[in-house]
């Protein structure tokens, strides 16, 4: 099995948690992303979309990091996916991949991705997507009140999926203070070896 991947790709960061929590035989193949090597022909042949991640397992091809990671844990047998809860676990991915990801995005590359390749943010770009990330935050928070995961009594794969997100908040000075219920959860992900491990360095 192989898997492409950048280390600072918070899409990438949910992935490379999920292997090392199941313990997946992967060999990591480093995608260099500044120097365009999402953009050459042999990468192309694996994602016609040139993005990271993918992965590769014999002749099945896995693109997008919530569906790899579902492959993954399916594969697995893990309760990180569980047959009784699947339904309200895609509810979250969803939520992510279509509000979350580009409140907390955008943020960050406005204010980290842009001033390392010598250019100025955009404030109305960046005050557009804080106002965002505010909203979404917000039931995120009421979401959690009184839960310890987002779903059911244990984490998911839900879990992993959202917090990847987190990844630059205090990096790029996200208002995580407003939101203690978001902040208590994402500090028991933290306390995960295998967040730790994957704990790209832009992130501080």
């Amino acid at each position: 099995m192989k898997y492409y991947y950048h280390p600072g790709s918070p899409n990438c960061r949910k992935v490379s948690a999920v292997i090392e929590m199941l313990g997946v035989d992967a060999t990591y193949e480093f995608v260099d992303l500044p120097k365009g090597k999402q953009a050459q022909p042999g990468f192309l042949a694996i994602n016609p979309n040139g993005m990271v991640p993918a992965l590769v397992d014999g002749e099945t091809t896995v693109l997008e990091s919530n569906c790899i990671i579902i492959y993954l844990a399916e594969k697995a047998g893990s309760e990180l996916w569980s047959e009784e809860m699947r339904l309200e676990i895609l509810q979250w991915m969803f939520w992510e991949q279509s509000h979350f990801m580009y409140a907390t995005g955008m943020v960050f590359f406005q204010k980290l991705l842009k001033p390392l390749l010598g250019q100025e943010p955009d404030e109305a770009r960046v005050t557009e997507a804080v106002a965002k990330f505010r909203r979404h935050a917000q039931a995120l928070d009421d979401h959690l009140k009184g839960r310890e995961w987002l779903v059911g009594d244990a984490m998911t794969l839900a879990d992993l999926a959202v917090a990847a997100n987190l990844t630059y908040a205090e990096a790029t000075d996200l208002p995580m203070d407003e939101f203690p219920n978001v902040q208590r959860w994402y500090a028991a992900i933290e306390e995960l070896p295998a967040w730790q491990t994957t704990h790209p360095a832009l992130a501080g």
